[in-house]
């Protein structure tokens, strides 16, 4: 939903798929297919260029796709437009490869799949290929069959489909465009503050609970590790270690599960929170953050080992339990498609600043509380951080003290 097209917005429909051990099959079938097919264009590629210094077209693998269609009855049976996708993908891999190298970056040449890291059929035109049902209880996937959809929302108008396998379970994925729904307009504004003891402290003097599922969920996610490293242990004595033994496929299962269910519950937290900012407000001040620097490890190099190591590794992980990167990228989507704005400022000094006198102060911050040294203005820091910034979001550029505005989003 981040992206326009024509005026509308990308939208992604997601829906869970309960195939019948048989479908299972097929569809595991698919994916191998596909997979192997990958590997061997790329392998196709690397040869042609070491051994002959030229880079294969993939107009010619194009053609020799349809060769191998004829000659082999297992690449014929799957979906024909899920080989041309796998190509596009091999395509857009080598794009990336060559903008990396271009840059200077480190170039990262497109690498094998294995199994695991290979997890999805792709249907360029899944509006033809896939024919839902009139109550959109079933879908009808090619060389598969009928296969039924969990009930929910109607499937809306669609276009390229991906069915997609996540710890043992199936889901569909249609991708479609919408026009925005603008909200009615409320007349208020709001800066909000996101941090680790509150997950946003809205400039109205709102908190937001961080609901820390990660932390929460972290004595079931140890418990099922532990069952993990036993099973590995015991594989690993006397014995070369056997990936494909029922009992670790189950036991990582099960922990992938648990690490999933604490995925879904921090989502589900965070579109709720995202939408009740939207709703409530036509313009919404966000600070500019880089969470990539953020959560950057501190171990350092053999040479010069980080300081603090342990305490930043503790600081990374609430960062990221808390998902507040997260949270403002589903408040920029809602905003689009609501048609309220989005403003981006800079938020240096924003918990040692006063949101009354502007002045700028770290004595002024003590813990959960801020009180100005200079006026004697007292709130709590995480608001007043929220009104400085919902301060500087309107207020002319370097209108702060030493602060340039940011970036503004205006879906409007």
């Amino acid at each position: 939903m981040a992206s326009r097209f024509d005026g509308q917005l990308r939208w992604l429909h997601k829906v869970r798929l309960y195939p019948t051990c048989a479908q299972e099959r097929a569809l595991v079938t698919m994916l191998r297919g596909t997979r192997e097919l990958y590997n061997a264009l790329l392998q196709q590629r690397r040869d042609a260029w070491t051994t002959r210094r030229v880079s294969m077209p993939s107009r010619e693998q194009y053609t020799q796709l349809t060769e191998l269609r004829e000659a082999e009855p297992r690449f014929a049976a799957v979906y024909r437009e899920c080989q041309d996708a796998v190509l596009h993908r091999l395509d857009l891999s080598f794009a990336a490869f060559f903008r990396r190298l271009k840059r200077g970056e480190e170039p990262g040449y497109p690498r094998f799949k294995p199994a695991s890291r290979w997890n999805q059929l792709e249907y360029p035109h899944g509006d033809r290929a896939l024919k839902l049902d009139p109550a959109h209880m079933r879908v009808k996937v090619p060389g598969v069959g009928s296969v039924r959809l969990r009930k929910g929302r109607i499937v809306p108008e669609f276009g390229r489909v991906f069915l997609v396998t996540k710890n043992g379970r199936w889901y569909a994925v249609f991708e479609g465009h919408r026009l925005p729904s603008p909200l009615p307009a409320s007349g208020s504004s709001v800066g909000v503050d996101r941090g680790i003891r509150v997950l946003a402290a809205l400039s109205d003097g709102t908190t937001i609970e961080n609901l820390r599922p990660g932390s929460r969920r972290k004595a079931v996610v140890e418990r099922h590790q532990r069952a993990l490293e036993a099973v590995t242990v015991k594989d690993a004595i006397g014995r070369p270690l056997n990936t494909k033994d029922p009992g670790r496929i189950a036991a990582v299962r099960r922990l992938a599960r648990a690490k999933e269910r604490e995925a879904n519950a921090r989502h589900d937290w965070l579109h709720k929170v995202s939408r009740m900012i939207v709703q409530r407000f036509d313009r919404i001040a966000l600070e500019a953050l880089r969470l990539r620097s953020m959560t950057r490890s501190a171990k350092g190099t053999p040479e010069q080992p980080g300081v603090g190591v342990r305490a930043k590794a503790g600081l990374n992980r609430a960062l990221l339990d808390a998902g507040f990167g997260k949270l403002a990228t589903l408040i920029r989507e809602k905003a689009e498609y609501a048609a309220r704005t989005v403003i981006e400022v800079d938020a240096r000094y924003s918990s040692q600043t006063c949101a009354a006198c502007g002045q700028v102060c770290k004595e002024s911050r003590e813990g959960p509380l801020f009180a100005c040294v200079r006026c004697g203005h007292e709130a709590d820091a995480d608001v007043n951080a929220a009104q400085v910034i919902l301060l500087r979001a309107e207020s002319p550029p370097m209108s702060a003290p030493g602060i340039a505005r940011g970036r503004q989003h205006d879906a409007a």
